[in-house]
């Protein structure tokens, strides 16, 4: 990865065409690839502030998942904001490629002329194409993606607000049978996409209802797009985007790790219901976390439940051993101590484990579940007061099912 600010190592293709191989250009080979597309424009100052932390999150993901991030690379826009959130993680960045064509670029130190930008200084490499104009370096790019994933890694991309020259990109993204993963709240294509305001027979719209494709919205947190972004980049290519629960393990783990967030329902569901995505993103602001936090407190007791089930009957097991020993050596006095500790060990497991789980828990999982559908099945709200009645209704019937007593009635 680079030093901050010295700039990234500027690689020129003979021609538009030109085959893009990684060791020709310096790049590392048989990696997770994110290519990261959005919008020229500089976003306003408060939706930047709130890119910037998801951003952070997603390149110290990407760099954990071995991954190599792909952008446009000059120092605008979304780019200019991957930059910044690379800066900010001390040098722990992922590597970063930038891909642009070099009539629209200043390469060197040199100041720009008319009409070209600055690449990001906070890229490792920069690939410049043959055009003068945006747009033109598309094919390269993802010949670049291909030449860093190959067949056998996965490769996501990321849109962040977006413009019609990522519209360009993302239906030669998804007509690769490629995932994508929308960051709703961003504007223009990404919140189009996310309200299903794309028209019906364009290209575009055809390749996300057929895609893989998954929307979380900006206010749902960091957490909630790495969730998606380690499950794509940490599985091989042909995988789907969205896991299915995994099966309950066989023998229950002396140490409980607690399980990643996972969304309550399908992040791409909607896309297919536009109507229930401000109902989906309320129920995952407000709802979601709790229902996480009940849901791993049930799997914790379940599992200290199983364990010491377990336990009672390998102490159980010892009991008859002992017995059978102390039967065989019947002049001994030790097998009759031990015959007397294991099966005191064996009743007082088995009497611990009968009330080890907490099925409390549990209640108030299923009911923070069933209020999270209650909402979605609600009519749409009439206007924003009635919405933000709505919003506080149910962060107050969160709280009281998180804290309240719980009734099995």
């Amino acid at each position: 990865m680079p030093t901050a600010g010295t700039g990234p190592r500027v690689r020129r293709l003979a021609h538009p065409d030109a085959d893009i191989k990684a060791r020709a250009l310096g790049l590392p080979r048989g990696r997770p690839a994110l290519a990261v597309f959005g919008s020229a424009d500089p976003p306003d100052t408060d939706l930047a502030a709130t890119v910037l932390p998801v951003l952070r999150a997603v390149l110290a993901a990407a760099a954990r998942e071995d991954a190599v991030v792909i952008t446009a690379g000059a120092d605008v826009g979304v780019t200019h904001l991957v930059g910044l959130a690379a800066e900010s993680l001390d040098g722990r960045w992922p590597r970063l490629v930038g891909v642009a064509p070099s009539g629209r670029v200043a390469a060197e130190d040199g100041e720009p002329a008319e009409g070209e930008v600055r690449l990001n200084v906070n890229h490792d490499t920069a690939v410049l194409v043959p055009g003068s104009r945006w747009g033109e370096e598309a094919p390269a790019l993802f010949r670049t993606v291909d030449a860093v994933a190959g067949s056998k890694r996965p490769a996501l991309a990321l849109l962040i607000g977006g413009d019609d020259l990522a519209r360009a990109a993302l239906v030669d993204h998804l007509g690769r049978d490629r995932p994508l993963l929308v960051l709703a709240g961003t504007g223009a294509l990404a919140d189009e996409i996310a309200a299903g305001g794309l028209d019906g027979d364009d290209d575009l719209a055809v390749l996300v209802r057929s895609g893989q494709v998954a929307v979380v919205h900006l206010d749902e947190g960091a957490d909630k797009v790495v969730a998606v972004l380690r499950r794509v980049l940490g599985n091989r290519p042909g995988a789907k985007l969205h896991a299915d629960v995994p099966p309950p393990a066989v023998w229950p783990r002396v140490r409980f790790r607690a399980p990643d967030p996972r969304p309550v329902i399908d992040p791409g569901y909607v896309l297919d219901y536009p109507l229930l995505a401000d109902a989906i993103h309320e129920a995952n602001q407000a709802v979601a976390p709790a229902l996480h936090e009940c849901e791993v407190a049930a799997l914790r007791s379940r599992e200290r439940a199983r364990l010491l089930v377990v336990l009672a009957i390998a102490a159980g097991f010892g009991t008859t051993l002992s017995a059978a020993l102390q039967v065989w050596l019947r002049d001994e006095p030790w097998p009759g101590v031990l015959l007397a500790v294991s099966g005191a060990a064996a009743a007082v497991l088995a009497v611990v484990a009968r009330g080890g789980d907490d099925p409390d828990t549990r209640v108030r999982a299923e009911q923070l579940r069933a209020l999270y559908f209650d909402h979605l099945a609600a009519p749409p709200a009439a206007d924003d007061a009635e919405r933000e009645d709505r919003a506080r209704d149910l962060a107050t019937a969160v709280a009281r099912l998180r804290h309240e007593s719980v009734s099995r009635t």
